[in-house]
């Protein structure tokens, strides 16, 4: 119990200077939004609780001087109907999440774009692909796997080197700028 006590003492202290000290915030790639609708809630319920504190909003963090950029990729379709891996890695992903596959359902393979963005006042940056290589952008550098649904530690496969994600150069720099 006195263990308990002090890591939550510890998460209240970070969490305050948090709120004190960050003055921007950048998310890379990551769901905003939990669809009611959704087979699979990629963060385990997280997103729902977050939506539920109005002082997590973009425009309650923007009052208190945080300015919000959301960066999301539009490089990769979901394809259920093909011989390309990563556009059926990508259609088993946005189907569950959004209910739908199309010609206008994008993303980076994991996240669709439809849910890679929170509401104004926060800046929205879409990309489509690599300044250096004109390859889409991906959600990351490995895979999630079927075991990762069940067991959120379980490793994932990496992917080879020169996999284009967000952080890969010719990609930072269409997002670096709004680092303040």
């Amino acid at each position: 119990l006195h263990q308990n006590t002090a890591n939550h003492s510890s998460s209240t202290a970070v969490h305050c200077l948090a709120k004190e000290k960050i003055t921007s915030l950048i998310t890379l790639g990551t769901p905003h939004i939990s669809p009611e609708s959704a087979l699979v809630d990629q963060t385990r319920g997280l997103l729902r609780e977050i939506a539920q504190d109005p002082s997590c909003s973009s425009t309650a963090l923007h009052d208190r001087g945080v300015k919000i950029t959301c960066v999301g990729s539009s490089g990769l379709a979901g394809n259920l109907l093909t011989s390309e891996l990563e556009e059926l890695i990508a259609a088993t992903s946005y189907l569950p999440l959004i209910g739908r596959l199309g010609k206008d359902v994008r993303g980076d393979g994991i996240v669709p774009t439809d849910l890679a963005f929170m509401d104004a006042p926060a800046r929205r940056v879409v990309i489509e692909k690599c300044l250096e290589t004109g390859s889409p952008v991906r959600h990351a550098h490995v895979l999630p796997t079927p075991w990762n649904l069940w067991d959120g530690s379980a490793p994932s496969w990496e992917l080879p080197e020169e996999i284009t994600w967000y952080g890969s150069p010719g990609v930072v720099s269409q997002w670096f700028k709004y680092i303040e």
